[in-house]
């Protein structure tokens, strides 16, 4: 991660004479979000640690701390320091209604941890009103559907509260098809003339049958047919990270497969709610919807691998 602000406070106990064993805590997170997009993080110390603490929107999160050397600035390894950090991905809701909020860091288990923070501001993108014709069981679903629909929900939130504690995805993620998108994330949908909320996902062209391809390493968490959403695929990416491929034609992994970043997870079709046939692409983080597309590779996705 390239640096874009960092901030560093030094902790420990008052009796601690030499400032070298005072252990230093840094934070590096972008100064400006998008509502509806998320953002990586990454804290460093050079303090021991199993796990660092982020603090967001009231919540806190917690990510796998990794040793590292950090070479002298020669370039040379004489002279490298042993550096514990971690990497997380942190979404901003699209209905954020604040300007700014705080992102906090702070060792795991330490009492009385001490804290690093950065000011995050939030602006809008455009995001215009799309109108679709659809099937009208669709728009007014029957009663005799709406047991499914409920039980579908439920069957999505038990698959998004699994968690894996190791980091599997590494960015940029790999494009699950070539095409390009057809509808962007956060646009206002009307179906058949009636409003239907935003759109929490992103559409990629691909003809029927297309290979689509994992964002990136994890495991499957969810596979079957939804009624809105059609044939499903949901991968569980580790510290809190999903990916979902909506409206396949076909599903070509199982519940609990560990699957490999550009590997074959399912293809495109035209199951659900839909138009025509296309991949729809959900980036689930920390619970929250947001848009896939600042993380997408611009290449051939099949090439894409984990370093």
């Amino acid at each position: 991660l390239a640096l874009l602000a960092c901030s560093v406070i030094f902790a420990g106990s008052a009796a601690l004479a030499a400032p070298a064993l005072v252990p230093a805590l840094a934070l590096d997170a972008p100064e400006s979000v998008a509502r509806g997009d998320a953002f990586p993080a990454l804290a460093v110390s050079d303090a021991p640690t199993k796990a660092f603490v982020f603090h967001w929107l009231g919540k806190t999160y917690e990510a796998r701390a990794e040793q590292v050397s950090a070479s002298s600035a020669s370039g040379s390894a004489t002279g490298a320091a042993t550096r514990w950090q971690a990497v997380i991905l942190l979404p901003v809701p699209l209905e954020e209604k604040e300007s700014a909020r705080d992102l906090a860091v702070s060792l795991a288990g330490a009492k009385d941890a001490p804290r690093t923070a950065s000011r995050i501001a939030f602006f809008d993108k455009n995001r215009p009103e799309q109108k679709l014709s659809v099937e009208k069981k669709y728009v007014d679903p029957p009663a005799d559907v709406m047991a499914r629909i409920k039980a579908d929900r439920e069957l999505v939130r038990q698959a998004l509260a699994q968690r894996l504690p190791e980091r599997l995805w590494v960015l940029p993620f790999a494009r699950p098809v070539p095409g390009d998108v057809s509808s962007l994330y956060g646009l206002k949908r009307v179906f058949n003339g009636q409003p239907r909320g935003v759109h929490k996902g992103l559409d990629l062209r691909g003809p029927q049958g297309q290979q689509v391809l994992a964002c990136a390493d994890g495991q499957v968490v969810l596979t079957g047919n939804l009624y809105f959403s059609g044939n499903v695929v949901y991968i569980n990416h580790g510290e809190g990270v999903f990916t979902a491929y909506l409206h396949l034609s076909e599903i070509l992994v199982q519940n609990g497969d560990r699957v490999r970043k550009g590997q074959v997870v399912g293809l495109v079709g035209a199951t659900g709610r839909v138009t025509g046939p296309h991949l729809h692409l959900s980036l689930l983080v920390q619970g929250e919807s947001v848009d896939p597309q600042p993380f997408l590779t611009t290449g051939n996705a099949a090439k894409e691998k984990n370093p």
